[in-house]
C-alpha cells in the first residue's frame, strides 16, 4: 500500500470514528441519552390536567421519554400515588400542600407559602417543588354587573359595609365553604362583617352560576381561573385586603427524576413562567366552555409560546 493510499485510509477511519460518536450522542446536542422514564399525572379536573398535559408534551419534544397518567384523581390519591413512586410528577398547589399536607396555617403571602412546602417537602418526603407559576387559582366572590351597579360594589370591602348597613346581599355556595376555615369565616373576619344566615343560599356545588344567573342570590363563590366567570358574563369583586389563601400551581417532582436529570428544573421554569390567571383562565374556558380537545389546547399554547414546533 502506497504512501497516498495510507492516507487516504487514514482520513477514512478518522471521519467513520467521528461519525459514529455523534450518532451515540443522539438528537439531543450530545446529552445523556434519557433513559428515565418520567410518569406524569394529574388531578381529575380541566385545569389540572391541561397543565400535566402540557408537561407532558414539553418534555416529549424535548426528547424525554414520557407516561401519560393525567386524571388520576383527587389530592389525596394523586399525593399517595407520587409518595410511592407509582407516577413522578404532577403539578400541585402550594396551599393545597400547605394546609392539607402540611397541616399548617393559611398562608397569603405567595413566596412565605412557596418556602414553607418546598422545605418541608424535599426533607421530608425528597419531593422537589420547582418553581411555582404566577396563577394563583384561589377563591373569589363572583357577582353579576347589574349587582355591582346597583349596591356600587366592586370590591369586597364594598360588599362588606353594604351588608353591615343592612342591605340583603345573598350569598350562594354549600355548606362547606361557609364553615372551612380558609372559606366564608376567614373573609367575615378580614373584612369585619357578618353574613346573616337567612341570606346563606345552601346549593351543591356546581350550581352556583346557574342560580347566580337565575337571581336566586346576588353573590357566589368562585376560582380565580375559572373559564366560565368570564364567558357566562360575571364579574369578580377585589380582594382589596388579600384574605384568600394563595394556591399557586407548581409541578413537583420525585427527587429521583430530578437526580436522574438535574437540567430538567430550568427547563420545566420556562414553562411554569408563562401561566397567569388571564391564561389559565382562558385555557380553561377553551375546553370548558368552547368544547375543544384538551390535548389539542395544551400543545397549541405551547407552540404559541414559542416552547415547542408544530412539525417536530
Amino acid at each position: 500500500m502506497n504512501k497516498v493510499s495510507r492516507l487516504i485510509l487514514a482520513i477514512a477511519l478518522i471521519v467513520t470514528t467521528m461519525a459514529a460518536m455523534v450518532g451515540c450522542s443522539g438528537a439531543s446536542g450530545g446529552q445523556t441519552e434519557k433513559k428515565t422514564e418520567i410518569t406524569i399525572s394529574s388531578k381529575d379536573f380541566t385545569e389540572n390536567m391541561l397543565l400535566g398535559k402540557m408537561l407532558i408534551k414539553y418534555l416529549e419534544y424535548n426528547g424525554y421519554p414520557v407516561k401519560d397518567e393525567t386524571g388520576l384523581g383527587a389530592s389525596g390519591l394523586i399525593r399517595t400515588a407520587l409518595e410511592s413512586g407509582e407516577i413522578d410528577s404532577y403539578w400541585e398547589y402550594t396551599g393545597t400542600a400547605l394546609m392539607g399536607f402540611m397541616k399548617h396555617e393559611p398562608s397569603f403571602d405567595a413566596e412565605e407559602s412557596y418556602n414553607l412546602v418546598k422545605k418541608w417537602d424535599e426533607e421530608n418526603n425528597d419531593i422537589i417543588w420547582l418553581d411555582y407559576a404566577p396563577v394563583n387559582n384561589t377563591y373569589c366572590i363572583v357577582t353579576t354587573k347589574d349587582v355591582m351597579e346597583k349596591y356600587n360594589i366592586k370590591t369586597i370591602s364594598d360588599m362588606a359595609n353594604c351588608i353591615k348597613k343592612g342591605e340583603t346581599l345573598r350569598f350562594i355556595s354549600n355548606p362547606e365553604y361557609f364553615e372551612r376555615a380558609d372559606g366564608m369565616p376567614q373573609v367575615e373576619n378580614a373584612y369585619g362583617f357578618e353574613l346573616p344566615e337567612k341570606d346563606r343560599i345552601l346549593l351543591d356545588l356546581g350550581l352556583f352560576y346557574t342560580a347566580l344567573t337565575n337571581k336566586e342570590g346576588e353573590l357566589t363563590v368562585g376560582f380565580t381561573t375559572d373559564g366560565m366567570i368570564a364567558a357566562s358574563g360575571f364579574e369578580i369583586l377585589n380582594d382589596d385586603k388579600n384574605a384568600f389563601p394563595v394556591y399557586n400551581a407548581t409541578p413537583v417532582f420525585r427527587k429521583e427524576i430530578i437526580e436522574a436529570y438535574p437540567e430538567l428544573p430550568e427547563l420545566v421554569n420556562k414553562l411554569s413562567a408563562l401561566i397567569n390567571n388571564e391564561t389559565m383562565m382562558q385555557l380553561n374556558a377553551a375546553v370548558d366552555v368552547e368544547e375543544k380537545n384538551i390535548d389539542e389546547v395544551a400543545e397549541n399554547f405551547l407552540i404559541e409560546k414559542g416552547l415547542i414546533k408544530k412539525d417536530k
